[in-house]
């Protein structure tokens, strides 16, 4: 008697995206064959400032740690070749009392730059991912977070949306710092306010009367697991523990960067400062390509006036830069400590797109489309301030 054969319940997801070249589709991340995942990581050459966040071992563990309830692949196939993709999932939310179903970005406050990937000189495929998406239905609203400046995916997004008649909104969410590296060594302080070189100069002069100062980075190898909860635990002892931001008081955060270590072997750097073998500074840095990616910084608050953030910065960058590093991206919005660096800023937008349809059109509305008329009234911000007022003061 013949052995019964169990249906595979990915088996209609794999020929049903099969079936889809020359188009755009949404399938599962385990529904990649390897063919398709190798020609992902070949994408990832063309967009080098955005490639850690988007590429497969990021993805798999920001699903790893974050658990979301269905992530999803936006693929884009050309004659069965993979020429495009950006990670997604669905979420439902309540606006304003009613719930609406949202397409977003695999994004969150661990995730600092996202993008729509595409093969070289493919200028199509954003939009065509961008006009899948809107014609597969099944959301009310679109939302990409975290676009850099001169995205593609943002360029091609607005203008699909003007086609399709959906509404689309443009939020500026930050401008992110970075520092270029390709100076001789010597040089690495190239550009840098005097009086920062002095300040820095002066505290490690400091720093060194306390006792042996040692800079060591931490690679790969099974150092790298003791490396990470050191870091761990020298940022819960600052502020953000205080706070309770701190990784080791999320689980799924830690869960996330644990993850990514184990996937990333050689590319999660822990470079750390010590005085007298105390750790007083920790970084976690992911060095994709030519460029090195600060993900989270800490420092021991007891050593704060000798500013040993600063210094390990400093340490880092001669370290990148020697290493054949083009530059060192700080990540996330601008701050005094960074601009203390003399960086470039790149400006990051949050991209909404509502569909045509009553929810979206409600979603809209109740979410920018009424501020929005508001502003072209006269005075009616003050109006809206005074009655404001008025109700704090009974």
């Amino acid at each position: 008697m013949p052995t019964a054969v169990r249906p595979d319940p990915r088996a209609a997801e794999r020929a049903r995206a099969s079936t889809l070249a020359d188009r755009a589709a949404l399938v599962g991340v385990a529904d990649l064959s390897d063919v398709d995942r190798a020609r992902w990581r070949a994408l990832l050459v063309h967009h080098p400032d955005t490639a850690p966040f988007v590429d497969e071992a990021w993805v798999a563990a920001w699903i790893q740690g974050f658990e979301p309830r269905q992530p999803l692949l936006a693929c884009l196939w050309d004659e069965d070749a993979l020429v495009g993709l950006g990670a997604l999932q669905r979420v439902t939310e309540s606006w304003a009392g009613r719930r609406v179903a949202v397409l977003q970005s695999l994004t969150n406050v661990e995730s600092p730059r996202f993008e729509f990937l595409s093969a070289y000189c493919r200028h199509d495929v954003q939009e065509r991912l961008c006009r899948g998406l809107c014609e597969a239905g099944g959301c009310d609203v679109i939302r990409l977070e975290y676009l850099p400046e001169h995205s593609p995916t943002l360029r091609a997004a607005t203008q699909v949306a003007g086609e399709r008649g959906w509404k689309h909104v443009i939020e500026e969410t930050f401008e992110s710092p970075w520092r270029s590296l390709r100076r001789p060594p010597a040089a690495w302080d190239e550009g840098l306010h005097r009086k920062f070189k002095a300040n820095l100069r002066n505290r490690e002069r400091r720093l060194h009367e306390l006792g042996e100062v040692t800079f060591t980075v931490v690679r790969d190898g099974p150092a790298q697991h003791a490396a990470l909860e050191l870091f761990y635990a020298l940022e819960a002892s600052s502020w953000k523990g205080a706070r309770g931001s701190a990784i080791r008081q999320r689980a799924r955060a830690r869960t996330f960067y644990d993850a990514l270590a184990a996937l990333t072997a050689g590319e999660t750097w822990i470079p750390t400062l010590s005085v007298s073998g105390r750790t007083v500074a920790a970084q976690l840095i992911r060095a994709h390509g030519r460029t090195l990616f600060m993900l989270k910084t800490a420092y021991d608050p007891a050593f704060a006036p000798y500013a040993p953030g600063q210094l390990l910065t400093g340490r880092v960058m001669r370290y990148g830069g020697e290493q054949g590093f083009d530059a060192l991206d700080f990540l996330g919005e601008n701050m005094v400590w960074k601009s203390d660096w003399a960086p470039r800023l790149r400006r990051h937008y949050c991209l909404l797109l509502f569909s045509p349809s009553a929810r979206g059109r409600y979603a809209y509305w109740t979410r920018h489309g009424l501020r929005a008329q508001l502003k072209k009234i006269p005075y009616a911000r003050q109006v809206v301030r005074w009655l404001r007022a008025r109700w704090a003061r009974q």
